[in-house]
């Protein structure tokens, strides 16, 4: 089994059935594996994400199961094509197909203060969490009733569960309204998993020196670290993340890091200046 998709004995859904939720955007070639494979019981798209030269397709799939032995059996064929964990995600609800397509398709709109609309990426199993711990119980008591239960891949690599609510009526009314708090958290717990495919795409190497299933925890450190020196601009993150990665986790303990990442929160330095005084190029000489 996939270590994105841990192994592990599922529950019996009887009387419920068993979902698996699909975000194409973290798979190659997810559309034609669903019509092929043999322990898929039909699929449904909560958008068409689908590019007009099809080199893509972003769409969310909702994909009926029967139960433990097909969902482990699918979970090896998405094993393959899959980029990320938070690329499935599994319902477990009393909800047809249809029913629960239509309702989370209405969870999809979500909106800021400011009026700003954007898409609820709920279907994404890195977001998913974050999510849920931001809304209000009120909030928490419409948008998840949807079932049962909702499992998804923690950072740690164990499959973890949010317990929903079982509604004959859907009482969720859109869209989804975050305040400035909420969404300002919600961006704060996800930043770990843009710097972690920031750093898989520009050096593999370097975060690669932290295993997989710590990569979440050391970035989310990492950061609150640094905001406790005034830093908490994107691009001085990333650079205090790559010096954890390079010198190790507890590289802020020495005296003279404490006073450089002070410069840096308080606009003293510029992370140039701090890298060219501990990494200074060595001078290029002709002398014979």
């Amino acid at each position: 089994m996939s270590d994105l998709f841990p192994d592990q004995e599922w529950p019996t859904a009887q009387p419920a059935q068993r979902f698996l939720l699909l975000d194409g955007a973290q798979f190659t070639g997810l559309a034609v594996l669903l019509t092929h494979s043999t322990v898929v019981n039909g699929y449904v798209r909560l958008f068409d994400g689908l590019l007009a030269d099809r080199s893509a397709d972003t769409s969310v799939f909702l994909v009926s199961l029967n139960g433990g032995r097909s969902l482990r059996s699918l979970f090896r064929q998405l094993a393959g094509p899959a980029r990320y964990s938070g690329g499935a995600t599994v319902l477990d609800t009393s909800l047809s197909r249809a029913e629960l397509a239509q309702r989370l398709t209405r969870r999809l709109d979500a909106r800021l203060p400011n009026g700003k609309e954007f898409i609820a990426r709920f279907y994404d199993g890195r977001v998913l969490p974050l999510l849920h711990s931001v809304m209000t119980d009120e909030q928490r008591a419409s948008f998840f009733a949807l079932g049962r239960s909702w499992w998804y891949v923690m950072p740690e690599r164990r499959w973890g569960k949010i317990d929903l609510l079982e509604e004959d009526v859907d009482p969720y009314v859109p869209p989804l309204a975050l305040d400035d708090p909420q969404r300002r958290q919600l961006m704060n717990d996800s930043y770990p998993y843009t710097l972690i495919d920031h750093f898989n795409l520009t050096d593999p190497g370097l975060i690669a020196r932290v295993s997989p299933d710590d990569r979440y925890r050391f970035l989310r450190d990492t950061m609150r670290m640094a905001a406790g020196y005034g830093v908490r601009d994107g691009q001085h993150l990333h650079m205090v993340c790559t010096w954890a990665l390079l010198l190790g986790e507890d590289f802020h303990e020495e005296a003279a890091w404490r006073q450089r990442l002070r410069d840096l929160g308080a606009g003293r330095r510029t992370t140039k200046e701090i890298v060219d005084e501990v990494w200074p190029k060595e001078e290029v000489t002709w002398d014979e």
